[in-house]
């Protein structure tokens, strides 16, 4: 048996890779969990929003079905105001043209957009999903009463606050996996520790009986139930074989003499 085999218990050497093995697996589910969180708080919040810029475009198509355009419609001020008031977290809400052209607006959003890029690329869907520096962004293009796309209502809420959330739900799996870590590593240790106890003990007694295996030493009886009696009966066996071996060569040694 090796010198660091001799100083390191056989439960430590057990029960350390068990840890180890617990915490990345617990490790593993804390981060599909956290990958669950995240997309789902993400769905929720751009669900949320779209609720609103569905209600928008509404109050837009329904003033194109009469003749009004956005920047015509004086009740679209009012709505893009409460809609930004009332909803946590939107940053700004805006109407834009065809060409990109911001025709009403609410709040602060940058002055840089990908907006045209997103209104030519559109095709058939109903919405984009997008995101600047400070915000994320769900755009719903309209239509006037020809069924022709004349724009896009934008809304951007706070990046900020998403972030922060998700920043909050990883430090708490964080902590939770150190916590469940801890408390399972220390029960598997104990767990080994009382497993291999019984067995440690018998290696040792098997260990020893073999270093003793010189010529006229007695055979020791031994007791080795976990180890099978197998080897309880074929350590003494070996031992009583190398011995007698061990005479034989010291015999033939003394008579080429």
């Amino acid at each position: 048996m090796s010198t660091v085999q001799k100083i390191v218990p056989l439960w430590v050497r057990l029960g350390v890779p068990i840890a180890l093995i617990i915490a990345l697996a617990i490790g593993l589910i804390s981060f599909l969990n956290y990958y669950n969180y995240e997309r789902t708080y993400r769905q929720l919040n751009v669900s949320r929003i779209t609720v609103v810029a569905r209600d928008l475009r509404q109050a837009i198509e329904a003033g194109l079905n009469v003749g009004l355009s956005p920047r015509n419609n004086t009740q679209l001020d009012g709505a893009l105001a409460i809609a930004k008031d009332n909803t946590a977290g939107l940053r700004f809400a805006v109407v834009i043209d065809e060409k990109a052209n911001r025709t009403v607006e609410v709040g602060e959003a940058a002055p840089e957009q990908d907006w045209l890029k997103r209104l030519q690329g559109i095709g058939n869907e109903l919405s984009w999903i997008g995101e600047s520096r400070d915000t994320y962004q769900v755009g719903l293009p309209f239509r006037n009463s020809f069924g022709v796309m004349v724009g896009a209502v934008i809304l951007g809420y706070d990046k900020a606050a998403i972030d922060r959330a998700n920043a909050a739900m990883r430090f708490a799996l964080l902590v939770d996996w150190l916590a469940a870590v801890a408390v399972l590593t220390i029960l598997a240790l104990l767990g080994v520790r009382m497993v291999t106890r019984r067995l440690e003990s018998e290696l040792t007694q098997a260990e020893a009986a073999l270093d003793r295996a010189q010529p006229g030493a007695v055979v020791p009886e031994l007791r080795l139930p976990l180890l099978g009696d197998e080897i309880e009966r074929g350590i003494p066996a070996f031992i009583r074989q190398t011995q007698a071996a061990q005479a034989q060569l010291a015999g033939a040694s003394e008579t080429s003499r």
